[in-house]
């Protein structure tokens, strides 16, 4: 009786980690993991840390997940993504990791925030399609408008964007759909993740791919296609991430360089 009690106690002990561990974002669990490995290695003359790619398949995520992990400790001042030189560790921080504040939660990661809007604004886009006015399509423009004149600070530059896609989400009628559009870009907005490297994709030098992008969108829609409405919700989206991956190949982010 004892010991069936004791394995039952195991096993929910481990059913309580499992919790705590998936309470944790994927990118902070990574981001400690890379920070231990240089813990472990900084005594060893001229190691450095592997790329992007052999840190996912050494970690067994995916490349994206990696690049939160990086930015997360490039935002604690532990790692700096320099280019074609690749994650470099600074000196200055390397004997002073604090692995508490890793766990310290900065918000969703900005790969994780578009996948969740891939999956959701698309299938927005579609009902919208469906049930779009002439009216809403009008509002559409309107936002199109104000993001064409709209000064490149980005607190004004995000608003007509913003009120873009949530018109969309009102479109479907739905209104678990648009609150949880709405909660997708609430925490985009308060993510220190997102605020990290959102500055780069309102470059100037993009601002016309964006424009294309959503007026590829309202044309859909008033051809009520909900297909074309999907996949030109989608090509935005994924234009979005192309862009923040190339910062992130460049270095980008730690520069604090937008390419203008």
């Amino acid at each position: 009786m004892q010991e069936n009690r004791k394995d039952g106690e195991e096993r929910a002990g481990d059913g309580r980690k499992v919790r705590l561990l998936a309470a944790k974002r994927l990118y902070q669990v990574v981001a400690r993991r890379i920070a231990r490995m240089i813990e472990e290695n900084q005594a060893t003359p001229d190691w450095h840390l592997p790329s992007e790619r052999e840190l996912a398949e050494q970690l067994e995520v995916s490349r994206t997940v990696v690049r939160e992990a990086v930015i997360a400790l490039e935002m604690r001042g532990i790692v700096e993504v320099r280019g074609r030189a690749g994650i470099i560790v600074l000196p200055a921080h390397v004997n002073a990791l604090s692995f508490d504040a890793l766990n310290t939660d900065i918000g969703p990661g900005p790969f994780e925030l578009l996948e969740a809007r891939l999956a959701l604004e698309t299938s927005a886009a579609a009902f919208a399609a469906e049930r779009a006015t002439r009216y809403d399509i009008m509002e559409l423009e309107d936002c199109i408008e104000r993001m064409q004149l709209e000064t490149d600070e980005v607190a004004v530059n995000e608003k007509g964007d913003r009120e873009f896609h949530l018109s969309i989400a009102n479109m479907t009628g739905n209104a678990i759909i648009l609150s949880m559009v709405q909660a997708l870009w609430d925490q985009r907005d308060s993510s220190r993740m997102w605020q990290r490297v959102h500055r780069y994709i309102h470059a100037p030098r993009l601002r016309a791919l964006w424009i294309g992008d959503h007026y590829a969108i309202v044309a859909a829609l008033k051809m009520r296609n909900s297909e074309a409405a999907r996949d030109a919700m989608a090509r935005h989206i994924n234009n979005v991430k192309d862009e923040l991956l190339k910062a992130d190949e460049l270095g980008q982010f730690s520069s604090g360089e937008t390419d203008e």
